[in-house]
């Protein structure tokens, strides 16, 4: 195409014409590419208050975020209706600061989540249940990532061998999840001030969200071999420094049978 010959106020028209509509493409692509949130990796932990008589139960485990869309393996615990020791497949979808996800069919019942916040790491929104023995409740949650359980615990033992005792648990968290969505955990023990037990070793545990458990081989004072379990273990990590709460049992050597319902260990900082 020659353009010399042209006369010049129409080259000008032209040339205006092009800068328009280049300004009007560069607007639309403008309006169409709006920012979503991207959500950070870790254990997220969700909190959810009933707004009925259904009281608090909580939901955690690890989230992936690929693009808008949201897949997770996450457990619910506290709640009457749940097992918590099963995996709940979740998906759900990312539209600027809107996150949603709604759980598969478990007994029937199907748990659907509508949040949103201003940083991928903390969100606010509502619940809802339909079907199963939870149909109809609704409620708030909030939900956050759960700061790394690694670091070491502390705390007293009733019974185990003395008057005194104190047990000291070294956790390291896996920093990937498991396929199932829990976050593994490794680590040892030592109690000071038991006539039963030494030390031991993290033989199994894991943690999704605020819900943790742990199974110890201990090496008992006469060097025989027993363990311990510590189960139903929630993390309250709005405390500082954080602690957790849950059942403690030991299975074998001299304190076979010691049980505790409540063995509140504090994270030293």
């Amino acid at each position: 195409m020659k353009l010399a010959g042209l006369p010049k106020f129409m080259f000008v028209s032209i040339l205006a014409g092009a800068l328009l509509l280049g300004l009007s493409g560069c607007g639309s692509v403008a309006k169409n590419s709006g920012h979503n949130l991207s959500l950070t990796a870790g254990n997220w932990s969700l909190t959810a208050t009933s707004s009925g008589a259904d009281g608090v139960f909580y939901i955690g485990g690890n989230v992936n975020q690929s693009g808008t869309a949201l897949t997770a393996n996450l457990y619910v615990t506290g709640s009457l209706c749940f097992d918590p020791s099963a995996t709940t497949a979740f998906t759900g979808s990312v539209s600027g600061n809107n996150v949603t996800l709604t759980s598969a069919i478990v007994n029937s019942q199907v748990i659907a989540i509508t949040a949103t916040g201003t940083s991928g790491s903390a969100l606010t929104g509502t619940y809802t249940i339909t079907g199963g023995c939870a149909d109809g409740d609704s409620g708030t949650i909030g939900a956050a990532v759960a700061p790394s359980l690694t670091g070491t615990w502390n705390g007293p033992v009733i019974g185990s061998g003395g008057s005194n005792v104190t047990l000291s648990m070294v956790l390291t968290q896996a920093a990937q999840a498991s396929s199932d969505g829990t976050f593994a955990l490794s680590g040892g023990v030592t109690y000071t001030g038991s006539s039963c037990s030494l030390s031991g070793t993290i033989s199994s545990g894991s943690v999704a969200g605020p819900y943790l458990i742990l199974s110890v081989t201990t090496i008992e004072q006469d060097e025989s071999n027993a363990s311990f379990t510590y189960q139903q273990v929630y993390v309250d990590n709005t405390t500082s420094p954080p602690t957790m709460t849950g059942q403690y049992q030991v299975t074998g050597g001299n304190c076979d049978g010691d049980y505790q319902t409540a063995l509140i260990l504090t994270k030293q900082q």
